[in-house]
């Protein structure tokens, strides 16, 4: 298997359209930007082509920096190769990230180029004179910017602090080397301000390189269904792995159980990947008596340990003989370090605390305080080595390949060599090996909760719960303590909040520490108390 893309970002999408252009890129919402359907890899390509003409028209050149936030929606991996096409460096910053932190990321960056569309003008509405004085120029993505496209009658009114981009001009094209950075995107912030991580094309390839290997093996897949932070390194790999091979995908934007139910069963998706914290929300699609899942033989999620309920409920929900959840670990700085595949038959005795084995082209370590390798079964800091390692963050120097990279979390290697991974370090608290086994153990017994987070040092407490009910649904707070009585940390204080109210990462992961930090400047009581 080759280390080497067939193509750069910039020029992968013609190279792609010449050899399949006619394979699906399907989206169940509409691409407002660019304004025209896209259908197939040759209407992505058509879409790259038509934003690098509309980027260049607007004075965006070689090495320039450009940070673009709108509403998540594939089309910004257009906007991203289309960029790369005029060399110029696509920094992807997610919609839902705090206004305060793009500022920041934007103050991190040497007078970059501002995209925004009608969803990340809102969200930075109150933070424009700041954004004016760190950014060489605002742009609006014009809705509806495609002119052989019918007017978008929900085109939204263009901000005055920025210039559209509907305007076009033959672009020259320049794209940049596949060692060259060739996007930027952030890391989740669960533990603070998030970093801005670059990748190169061939490190975005190293990430998806077994799974282009498999494809090319294996011969064609059916269809691939993704609801994904589509800023989120995870989805550039994704689009490099669908524009190498001929997979056929289709995004989802609209997260919601229901439009998601209809979705499944008009497109029948043989394999299904979203973030953990999304699937447990599908769990009542997965039971649904029409059977939307019915088609899915692969489950798919890479972004955070997910709960065996959830699991269960995903594989029970598929008709395939063969059908099967694959966990994935790692970050976005390392891709793919391990993955376990857990069929039907095994998930009756699924613990997600066990993230499989290294993959190909990676390695795992276990070490103690002092950086030394401890025993199997023996717990210590969690590092990695990766073929799809970042190139670097903004502000500080870049990653040696060949040290081992910290991966932030606790674990051990169990006998058979597979990791089990017990806490991310800085949650970590004395009294219980895992705060993630503790959630495990409660939300099997509740399925009424969607999710359950446990927090150190609010409110005069130790330890305290946050739990979240499904929509229409109250927690029994007898039965909330009697579950949580029977875990290594016994029963704790709990706040109830809606799912809505949690501050969340791109990708859906709970920002503890900003949950934490809200809860204490609150002040509020807990919801649920617990008895002397």
């Amino acid at each position: 298997m080759s280390d080497t893309p067939a193509g750069t970002l910039g020029d992968l999408p013609d190279l792609a359209a010449d050899k399949h252009g006619q394979t699906a890129f399907l989206c169940d919402q509409p691409w407002l930007g660019y304004g025209g359907p896209v259908l197939d890899v040759a209407g992505f390509a058509h879409a790259v082509h038509d934003y690098a003409d509309r980027f260049w028209a607007a004075g965006i050149r070689a090495g320039d920096t450009v940070v673009v936030v709108q509403r998540n929606h594939i089309e910004v991996q257009a906007l991203a190769c289309g960029l790369n096409r005029i060399g110029a460096l696509p920094v992807l910053l997610s919609v839902g990230i705090e206004p305060e932190e793009i500022v920041e990321c934007a103050g991190r960056l040497e007078q970059p180029y501002l995209a925004v569309d009608a969803a990340g003008a809102a969200r930075l509405a109150g933070q424009t004179a700041a954004l004016q004085g760190l950014t060489k120029r605002i742009l609006f993505l014009t809705e509806g910017g495609n002119p052989e496209a019918p007017a978008n009658e929900a085109a939204s009114a263009e901000p005055s602090w920025a210039a559209p981009t509907g305007d076009r001009q033959t672009h020259r094209p320049s794209p940049r080397g596949e060692d060259d950075w060739a996007v930027i995107t952030h890391t989740s912030g669960t533990t603070s301000v998030p970093k801005l991580a670059a990748h190169s094309t061939r490190s975005l390839y190293g990430v998806v390189r077994a799974q282009i290997a498999a494809s090319r093996a294996f011969g064609q897949v059916g269809l691939s269904a993704k609801h994904l932070s589509f800023v989120h390194a995870r989805t550039c790999s994704i689009v490099l792995a669908f524009l190498e091979v001929a997979m056929p995908i289709l995004a989802i934007g609209d997260a919601r159980p229901e439009p998601v139910r209809q979705l499944m069963l008009e497109h029948r998706p043989d394999s299904l990947e979203t973030h953990p914290n999304v699937f447990i929300r599908w769990e009542p699609v997965a039971a649904h008596p029409s059977r939307p899942f019915s088609s899915v033989t692969r489950f798919v999620s890479t972004f955070d340990a997910i709960h065996p309920r959830t699991v269960k409920a995903l594989l029970a929900g598929s008709d395939q003989p063969g059908a099967n959840y694959i966990q994935a670990y790692g970050q976005t700085e390392t891709g793919g370090v391990t993955a376990r595949l857990v069929t039907r038959d095994e998930a009756a005795a699924y613990r997600p605390r066990n993230v499989g084995s290294a993959i190909e082209g990676s390695s795992v370590l276990v070490a103690g305080e002092d950086g030394s390798p401890v025993p199997a079964g023996q717990a210590g800091a969690i590092f990695s080595k990766t073929i799809g390692r970042f190139r670097g963050y903004i502000g500080a120097e870049s990653p040696v390949d060949e040290q081992w990279w910290p991966m932030g979390d606790i674990g051990r290697i169990n006998p058979d060599g597979s990791l089990e991974l017990l806490d991310r370090l800085v949650d970590h608290a004395e009294g219980t090996d895992s705060f993630l086994e503790v959630e495990d153990t409660v939300l099997d017994r509740l399925p009424e909760l969607i999710e359950l987070v446990m927090l150190k040092e609010v409110g005069g407490h130790d330890v305290v719960a946050v739990a979240c009910p499904r929509e229409g649904e109250a927690p029994d707070p007898g039965r909330l303590l009697a579950a949580l009585r029977e875990t290594s940390l016994g029963a704790v204080p709990v706040y109830v909040m809606d799912f809505d109210e949690l501050p969340l990462t791109g990708s859906y992961k709970v920002r503890r520490l900003l949950l934490r930090s809200r809860l204490v400047a609150s002040g509020a009581a807990p919801t649920v108390g617990v008895d002397a």
